[in-house]
């Protein structure tokens, strides 16, 4: 530690202007940056609607951000990125009363898209965007009859400021499409 009192250091109110703040772990002397210090991760939740290839949805079934979105197959909804941060954690739960139905062999798995020209691409176009990966996060016969809540944590999707993203629930098999809804929350870290 410094061999001054913490009383006559200078005052910096610019976290940027600062490398380390050091503190006490136990009797341990230990640092962290101010960016690590004061980073909170926050959730953002969306809907998927008319699961299992209704519209909207161009990969399959379009997680909608916001209020009221369209349902036509027009549009694509997107989650536009506007800090450098990483997905960390996904939270899935049926919403609707009747229970999902999944036949043998079928599976319903959430994937992450980033539009690689985020500035004019359109939303709507498949070519416009590149598979990053699966959420962890899906749905198969293990499922059918129920209202399933499934969690994925460990996700490590680096994101940064600009890019926009698209999650959708990729069907392989032939689930037949319901107007069943679910939930999907996505849990980010600043970096």
């Amino acid at each position: 530690m410094a061999d001054i009192k913490f009383s006559q250091f200078i005052l910096e109110t610019d976290p940027a202007n600062v490398s380390h703040v050091v503190g006490y772990d136990g009797t341990d002397n230990v640092r962290i940056t101010p960016q690590n210090l004061m980073v909170s991760p926050f959730m953002v939740t969306g809907t998927f609607r008319n699961m299992f290839g209704g519209d909207p949805g161009i990969f399959g079934d379009t997680l909608e951000f916001g209020a009221a979105a369209s349902s036509a197959s027009t549009h694509s909804s997107v989650l536009p990125i506007p800090i450098d941060c990483t997905l960390t954690a996904a939270g899935f739960k049926w919403i609707s009363s009747t229970s999902a139905t999944i036949g043998a062999g079928d599976v319903w798995e959430i994937f992450l898209y980033t539009m690689s020209n985020p500035l004019t691409g359109s939303t709507t176009s498949t070519l416009n965007y590149t598979q990053t990966g699966s959420l962890g996060i899906s749905l198969t016969n293990a499922d059918n009859g129920t209202t399933p809540g499934k969690f994925s944590s460990g996700l490590s999707f680096n994101l940064n400021a600009g890019d926009i993203i698209n999650i959708s629930g990729v069907e392989t098999g032939a689930i037949g499409t319901s107007s069943q809804e679910s939930e999907l929350t996505l849990v980010f870290q600043p970096r």
